[in-house]
């Protein structure tokens, strides 16, 4: 009998991927801040909140190095800011396009207008806010749907105004004379409540339900509502030629106060001891109602991970992630490609949330702390045409690790990776994991792993041992052995090399694992990447394992 794989083992390999899925557990921070940042935000060192500088500086390095397309960092922990930076040319003081993140703020209002009364609550049927229009298409599908269609996205509107469909039907909304009708108007494709499907027709169609209840565009409302009681001062949200605020996008912040929205909903709608939004509101806003791509759910235009923390996306790399349980926000603005998009969500679990080591102050860290702020300074007055230089000036040649090269020592190992997986991941990893590499994108994913030998278990049986460890993750799903076979190593050790299929949501992954029995341990190279990777370009880094004693 084949036997199931031991808690001391479960890691192996696992945990290479594992932080693809998981991100966001951990202290909890007080109820109440210790000040309410209104007038502007207090600053602090990251060791002073409990956060590990080094991980944030290497975060920047990254950026700086490889000229990722990220225009600002800021990071709030215990409601002080312990990182803001910005490359050239932007700036504390300038406005942002927060795109989709414009939606969020949207779902605020709408949580505003009902505690307010103007809107009776959410489950109100969409065409009853228009009396005036007589909807096309009408069938009992639409009559039914509701408000809360619209702010989770499951409308059932034939909208296909998102990325995928090249957002043709955004174009024929703005194209038309009457955008309220040419949404209310779209065919029905599904019945509301079935399918979570982008769409930013149905958030425009939010902003113009407020402005028919309140009798005030969103913009006019959110600043004497949300605005003006946050301290925001610097901010400009589009309108269509009808007068109606977009809703969906175009809403310009500072990053300072794209933070401030966060720290609003960290605090369940609590600003400076008053409700500026029901808690209620916050916590339905927040939490999964329906499964989405992209992220394990959505709420009322809130994007929700499955722990409990929740984010605001703008295309282009606009993000505001709110991590309640860490007492932490995190903002990046960007002018990423889409497929560059998952660049701030990886370093926010490589790097922000991992730095954060404890719920008190940690030792003053002086060194690191300047070397954050010098590389800060630097990002944000070097142009990008003359950053050549100041790296080729600045390049530690006294490193003992290769750029792209794995030594351990101990056991008497090396092997290689490709240069361009840059994001590290921190120190204290999972258990029998010590080391690991990953690309930008959060993909692939190199990583070494040495633990005991489980009791019983030969190396030719050492890839179904990998599946049955894969079966115990409840994310990955449908894990299929494909190919095992033993092999010799170039140094003559006796390997197993493993090709493992598997899905996450709806992605196709793969894993290509060299292990080796060495030393009374098990050793392994693992590299994890989507189905569409070559796997050679996997396999040769997994087959890089060399023992040189």
């Amino acid at each position: 009998m084949r036997r199931k794989p031991t808690t001391d083992s479960r890691w192996l390999f696992v945990s290479i991927i594992v932080c693809i899925v998981v991100w966001g557990c951990g202290l909890i921070g007080d109820d109440k801040p210790d000040y309410w940042p209104t007038d502007g935000w207090r600053t602090a060192t990251p060791e002073s909140q409990g956060m590990d500088s080094s991980l944030l500086l290497n975060m920047l390095d990254v950026i700086w190095d490889r000229d990722v397309d990220i225009d600002s960092v800021l990071i709030v922990r215990n409601g002080y800011i312990v990182l803001d930076a910005y490359s050239y040319p932007f700036a504390a003081k300038f406005k942002r396009n927060i795109y989709s993140c414009s939606k969020s703020v949207t779902s605020a209002l709408v949580g505003i207008a009902i505690d307010k009364g103007y809107i009776k609550d959410i489950n109100q049927p969409v065409l009853e806010f228009f009396p005036r229009y007589t909807a096309a298409n009408l069938n009992a599908a639409k009559k039914a749907m509701t408000l809360e269609h619209l702010l989770t996205m499951t409308s059932g509107l034939q909208t296909k105004d998102n990325w995928r469909h090249g957002w043709s039907g955004l174009n024929e909304m703005k194209w038309s004379s009457d955008w309220i009708k040419y949404v209310i108007d779209l065919p029905i494709a599904e019945a509301p409540g079935t399918r979570f499907e982008y769409s930013n027709c149905v958030t425009f169609l939010l902003s113009a339900i407020l402005q028919e209840k309140t009798g005030m565009p969103a913009l006019k409302f959110a600043k004497q509502h949300l605005f003006e009681p946050l301290g925001i001062k610097k901010f400009s949200w589009q309108s269509n030629f009808q007068g109606i605020t977009l809703g969906y996008s175009r809403l310009r912040l500072r990053p300072r106060d794209m933070a401030k929205i966060g720290f609003l909903y960290l605090h369940k709608g609590v600003w400076e001891n008053q409700q500026i939004i029901s808690s209620d509101w916050v916590e339905e806003s927040t939490r999964k109602h329906v499964a989405a791509r992209g992220f394990p759910g959505y709420g009322y235009q809130w994007w929700t991970a499955d722990t409990g923390s929740f984010i605001a996306v703008g295309y282009g790399g606009q993000y505001i992630y709110v991590i309640p349980d860490k007492n932490l926000i995190a903002v990046f603005t960007s002018s990423l490609k889409i497929e560059d998009m998952t660049i701030p969500t990886g370093m926010l679990y490589s790097n922000i949330i991992p730095a954060i080591k404890s719920d008190k102050a940690l030792p003053d860290n002086p060194d690191k702390d300047a070397e954050l702020k010098s590389l800060a300074t630097l990002w944000q007055t070097t142009k990008p045409v003359d950053r050549d230089k100041f790296r080729a000036g600045t390049a530690d040649a006294s490193t003992s690790l290769l750029p792209g090269e794995y030594i351990n020592s101990e056991y008497g190992f090396t092997a290689k990776y490709d240069p361009k997986l840059v994001v590290s991941d921190p120190e204290e990893l999972h258990q029998g994991v010590i080391f690991r590499r990953k690309g930008l994108k959060g993909l692939p994913i190199f990583g070494v792993s040495v633990n005991d030998i489980p009791r019983g278990l030969v190396l030719k049986e050492s890839g179904q041992y990998l599946i049955e460890m894969y079966r115990e993750i409840p994310q990955i799903k449908d894990p299929v052995l494909r190919r095992q076979e033993l092999f010799t190593l170039p140094d003559g050790t006796p390997a197993n090399y493993v090709e493992v299929a598997w899905t996450y949501r709806w992605f196709d992954m793969q894993t290509v694992a060299v292990i080796a029995y060495k030393k009374d341990k098990i050793i392994g190279i693992g590299v994890v990447g989507h189905e569409k990777m070559p796997k050679d370009y996997l396999a040769e880094m997994a087959k890089s394992l060399k023992f040189t004693n």
